[in-house]
């Protein structure tokens, strides 16, 4: 008999066994004994041990959303040389201004300096008369915020609060009264515009929470060798109030300015003159060793800076008016050959 009948009747004969002991259990099905050809076998690894090393993913999983590099940068072939604000400001905490972070502002009116640096905004004030013409020029060459000064010292009044508003309508994102700009000007520019007054202080006195009061959004600290203790009494003062202050060349006056609370950090950054000096410095080095060529030039703001005629000089303080006259009436020979001044009047062509 074959097997597949025995099996059959194997099962009949169990069936009616159990059907006699338990009624309620249903006939069994009769399985055939071939196994088809196109059953897939299936090996368990569960007892396999796998090396830790072949164990480990690939590629180190992530939260979701978070990248474990940073992205690469990305550079142009002709715009690597920019001059780049000291690194140390990246450590401030800085404000935001229209949904934009500013953590350093770059202290200059040089269009080709301003075109060409990486800073979160731009701190223009210069020492003469304020003029619509100047900011529209800043203004087409900068990509960042550019704060403008508007007077407060020789320029001030109406004068000073119309200029406010017509920055404004340029697209300016601030303004700046210099120290002089009494708290009832600071009341008349913040009424005026929309965009936040930035008024400048050299000491912390009762005129300097006037100031406040009046409607002056962000103060610009400039009170020399006693600007840290300065932030630091403003920032008790005022918690949330966004300071700013000038932090120097080095990066530890920096620190030391972003320790004492300062919100941003203004740098004053070498002049063209300087860094095109330094470039053909490096010029005349290749002709006289020559080698590969570099891809782009290389700026060191501080090599380039050896003596910065702008390094002592404030962001809200312009020449006095009697220091330009005795320069200019001063004979030539009697002046000083390193005069900071001559850097500005120097009219040897």
């Amino acid at each position: 008999m074959p097997l597949s009948d025995q099996i059959f009747e194997s099962g009949n004969n169990d069936t009616s066994h159990t059907s006699q002991n338990f009624g309620s259990t249903p006939a069994s099905i009769p399985v055939p004994a071939e196994v088809p050809g196109e059953v897939d076998t299936a090996i368990d690894f569960t007892e396999v041990e796998i090396d830790a090393e072949l164990a480990a993913p690939l590629i180190e999983p992530s939260m979701p959303g978070v990248l474990t590099l940073d992205p690469t940068p990305i550079e142009g072939r002709l715009r690597r040389a920019a001059l780049s604000v000291p690194e140390e400001t990246s450590e401030c905490g800085g404000f935001t201004l229209f949904g934009r972070r500013i953590r350093s502002l770059l202290y200059t009116t040089d269009v080709a300096v301003i075109k060409n640096s990486n800073a979160d905004a731009i701190f223009a004030v210069y020492p003469f008369t304020a003029q619509p013409a100047i900011t529209q020029a800043l203004l087409t060459v900068a990509e960042c915020p550019v704060f403008v000064g508007v007077g407060g010292g020789t320029t001030s009044g109406k004068r000073s609060v119309q200029l406010a508003a017509v920055s404004e309508m340029q697209g300016a994102a601030g303004v700046i009264v210099n120290s002089p700009a009494s708290p009832e000007l600071v009341e008349q520019i913040a009424s005026m515009v929309d965009i936040p007054v930035i008024a400048t202080v050299v000491r912390i006195d009762a005129e300097a929470h006037a100031k406040v009061a009046a409607g002056a959004k962000i103060l610009n600290v400039a009170a020399g060798k006693e600007t840290p203790a300065g932030l630091c009494a403003l920032r008790q003062a005022y918690p949330n109030l966004p300071l700013i202050a000038s932090g120097g060349r080095s990066s530890l006056s920096v620190r030391e300015t972003i320790a004492a609370g300062a919100n941003a950090v203004i740098w004053t950054p070498p002049s063209a003159q300087q860094l095109q000096a330094d470039m053909m410095r490096r010029y005349r080095e290749a002709e006289q060793a020559p080698g590969p060529e570099p891809e782009t030039a290389v700026f060191d703001p501080i090599a380039a800076a050896d003596v910065n005629p702008l390094e002592s000089a404030r962001a809200d303080v312009p020449i006095p008016d009697e220091l330009i006259a005795r320069v200019h009436n001063t004979p030539r020979c009697c002046q000083k050959p390193n005069t900071n001044l001559e850097f500005f009047f120097d009219d040897r062509s």
